[in-house]
């Protein structure tokens, strides 16, 4: 997610920058009004190095930059404050720019600039290659000021973005599933439509299967006469044949 924010810059200024996965745009004048506050801090106040690395994952990143400013901070461990960018170069170098400072300086600097101590502002380092007027700026934050608050507004961005697209499968499940559970209620309500029908028609069925019942009944009946010898004509005959 994009954060505004409002940069004061070295030589008094104050500018609007969009900044998104460490990359800060201008910002149009209609969203020049930043929601974070960040202080440039002077080049003269901060040791700058920079490596040259394969690319790493974030974690290994940080851990080898740490191992830098442990090895070149002047300063005692506990007044130590840096920052870094990382910007990929190819596919095989990772540019890495490294700001080492000391809490006093930055401290220093935010009271010049009136920053309120309770919630100061994010602290920008801008690396001597680059200029404040380019098209985007990888600034250096330093850790430990107002960067948690952008961080937390991510965070939260992050969570919004997961919601609607959750929200849009949601939907999209619905959609595909909807045409299938009308025809299942379809179905549904025909058998149970069937079923009552069977129950209304069920005496019918009985008299229907009775009277069949009968109809076999007669046919055998029929069959069995039919079988039987015809008593006149045998006896006309046995009395002609057999004497008195």
């Amino acid at each position: 997610p994009q954060v505004r924010v409002e940069l004061h810059q070295v030589d008094g200024r104050a500018t609007g920058w969009i900044l998104q996965q460490g990359e800060a745009t201008p910002a149009p004048a209609a969203l020049s009004g930043g929601r974070v506050q960040a202080l440039e801090l002077p080049l003269d106040r901060v040791l700058e190095r920079r490596l040259m690395l394969p690319p790493l994952a974030p974690a290994d990143l940080a851990q080898a930059v740490q191992l830098e400013v442990a090895s070149a901070s002047p300063f005692a461990p506990e007044q130590t404050v840096f920052g870094h960018a990382a910007r990929r170069i190819d596919d095989s170098v990772t540019r890495v720019d490294v700001a080492i400072t000391s809490r006093p300086q930055v401290e220093d600097a935010l009271r010049q600039a009136g920053a309120d101590p309770v919630r100061p502002p994010e602290v920008w380092v801008i690396p001597a290659t680059a200029n404040a007027d380019d098209a985007a700026l990888h600034p250096i934050v330093l850790h430990g000021f107002g960067e948690t608050r952008r961080e937390d507004a991510v965070r939260r961005g992050l969570w919004q973005r997961a919601g609607l697209l959750l929200l849009c499968l949601a939907l999209l499940a619905a959609l595909v599933v909807t045409p299938t559970a009308l025809m299942r209620a379809r179905a549904q309500q025909a058998q149970k439509s069937f079923d009552a029908l069977q129950k209304q028609a069920a005496p019918q069925i009985a008299q229907r299967e009775a009277l069949m019942q009968r109809v076999e009944r007669l046919q055998a009946v029929g069959e069995m006469l039919g079988k039987q010898l015809a008593m006149p004509p045998v006896l006309d005959m046995l009395t002609r044949a057999v004497p008195d």
